[in-house]
């Protein structure tokens, strides 16, 4: 159970919150950077290969995860201009194009999460309720990072950790992109990560109502934060421009 749970209704009081937050974990004694990571819809943080409809074996997820990364490595070649040399590259190139993975996405870069939390319109429940959004906020210390890639594999990462990859796409440098690598337990499934206890207490949640997305997202464009500002490609770029020439239907 997160005890740290706020609400903020403006792109000016998450960056008051922010702000006073990160004063306050300087005032204890941690110097670290804060982690980020914004959600649409207020789903447990897993991985996305822990999301996936497997049928559950002590070696399912970890077998999957190991056939698609071989299968996208195949692949690569003629589509990236990155050619990754290590498992870690691989995977952090492979997650932020969407394949399922065992890092789980996060972001320097506060308003580029709370963007992702507004981006698109509230989501509706299986019972017509629209859905908040929320945005993680992590206040690591140096000591949850992994430091030795050079050392290990993380398909057989055997803690959960903070992974900050070499830049191996403009994505990943545009979001201040920095993912956590997640340990897959003896039963074959992941723990969330809000229930991690080296984690647990470190992490703070704040809720983003429904009602003002799209506020938010006016507000987050005016100070230079898109789509395009975050996927610096024609995909990003073609989506930016048709949120400029046709809101979304709660604007």
């Amino acid at each position: 159970m997160i005890k740290n749970i706020e609400k903020i209704s403006s792109t000016s009081d998450f960056v008051k919150y922010v702000s006073d937050f990160k004063q306050k974990n300087e005032t204890l004694g941690n110097n670290s950077e804060l982690l980020f990571r914004g959600q649409g819809v207020d789903k447990p943080l897993l991985p996305k290969i822990a999301r996936l409809n497997l049928r559950i074996t002590s070696d399912r997820i970890a077998k999957t995860e190991k056939l698609i990364l071989k299968e996208f490595e195949r692949g690569i070649l003629p589509l990236s201009e990155f050619r990754p040399d290590n498992n870690w590259d691989l995977l952090a190139l492979a997650q932020h194009h969407g394949l399922p993975t065992r890092l789980l996405d996060w972001t320097y870069n506060a308003l580029a999460a709370l963007w992702f939390a507004v981006q698109s319109e509230p989501v509706k429940d299986e019972n017509g309720k629209l859905m908040n959004g929320v945005v993680w906020i992590l206040g690591a210390e140096t000591d949850d990072f992994r430091t030795n890639t050079d050392k290990t594999d993380p398909l057989s990462n055997k803690i959960t950790k903070i992974f900050r990859s070499t830049v191996v796409s403009r994505r990943i440098s545009a979001q201040s992109g920095v993912f956590t690598v997640h340990k897959i337990n003896d039963s074959g499934k992941m723990y969330r990560f809000e229930t991690v206890s080296s984690f647990k207490d470190k992490l703070t949640k704040l809720v983003v109502p429904h009602k003002d997305f799209a506020s938010i997202r006016s507000e987050l464009n005016i100070l230079g934060v898109n789509h395009f500002a975050i996927f610096p490609d024609l995909d990003g770029f073609c989506q930016h421009l048709t949120w400029r020439f046709a809101k979304k239907y709660d604007e």
